[in-house]
């Protein structure tokens, strides 16, 4: 009989990661009272089970951290929860309060990661997502160290240009039977079908994606010219159905995304200073 080693293995991943997320962090930071303690840090221990999980299926040449992206026009994006980026070609930049900032070049994708979320808190946290994908197109000099398709930048064009957007929550704690339809509605009006969020995982409840012509679950808001059609995939019969899904579009989508030379002077405001050169 053969053994799928890598579906024991993400089921593993899986199954010890709802136990983290969804009872351990909730045993450790609340009391007998069910009043949490502590909250900084049971978002920051959520936030680390979370990088632990989508380790196991995020390109190894990516790194998984938290901070904020910049660009060099003086664009900052709110704090991010977990920011997946090339290591190789991300300078340290990091406040002496060790707040840490990333290049928006080099980042691959950026996660949120929530509890229980009502409409608004759901409705607040997408939006928050479309507004740190709108930071690609704020770049001035582009410079390919990575692009798997033809052609030059252009984020605006190419989806895998952009930077992957995805949430982790425990729960949504409103009526979702109606969600594909209605969330179109939850987003601005002045936000970009193509800024939307790529993936949005409820450990509880399912997975918002999106699906093609033929009817294939996609991981993009829009594909070759088409804006696709949102998607709620629920567990139903198969438990682990929207985690391997999600599991597998994050890596598709870290894998597949274009990673570019931050050209380090542009961040630096001037550089002119008075110069004396030999004579020729």
């Amino acid at each position: 009989m053969s053994i799928n080693v890598f579906e024991k293995l993400l089921i593993e991943k899986i199954e010890n990661f709802i136990l983290a997320f969804s009872e351990t962090s909730e045993k450790v930071f609340f009391d007998d009272a069910g009043k949490q303690i502590h909250p900084g840090e049971f978002g920051k221990f959520r936030e680390d089970i979370c990088k632990e999980f989508i380790r196991f299926f995020v390109p190894h040449r990516l790194d998984i951290g938290e901070g904020f992206l910049i660009t060099s026009t003086n664009k900052i994006s709110t704090q991010c929860d977990i920011v997946i980026y090339d290591a190789t070609s991300t300078p340290l930049i990091k406040s002496d309060s060790q707040q840490k900032f990333y290049p928006v070049e080099t980042v691959a994708a950026i996660g949120e990661v929530k509890s229980i979320l009502s409409k608004n808190e759901f409705k607040t946290a997408i939006n928050k997502l479309s507004k740190v994908k709108e930071l690609r197109e704020d770049i001035q000099h582009p410079v390919i160290i990575k692009k798997d398709r033809e052609g030059p930048f252009d984020p605006i064009i190419d989806p895998y240009d952009q930077i992957f957007t995805f949430m982790i929550c425990k729960k949504l704690n409103f009526d979702f039977s109606d969600i594909t339809s209605e969330i179109n509605s939850m987003y601005d009006s002045t936000v970009e079908y193509r800024h939307r969020h790529n993936l949005i995982l409820s450990v509880e409840d399912g997975l918002l994606a999106y699906y093609d012509n033929n009817g294939k679950t996609m991981m993009y808001p829009w594909f070759a010219n088409m804006i696709l059609k949102n998607r709620f995939t629920q567990p139903d019969t198969n438990p682990y159905s929207h985690f391997k899904l999600f599991s597998s579009y994050l890596f598709l989508g870290t894998t597949s995304n274009t990673i570019l030379y931050p050209e380090i002077s542009d961040y630096m405001g001037c550089i002119e200073g008075g110069t004396k050169n030999d004579e020729i």
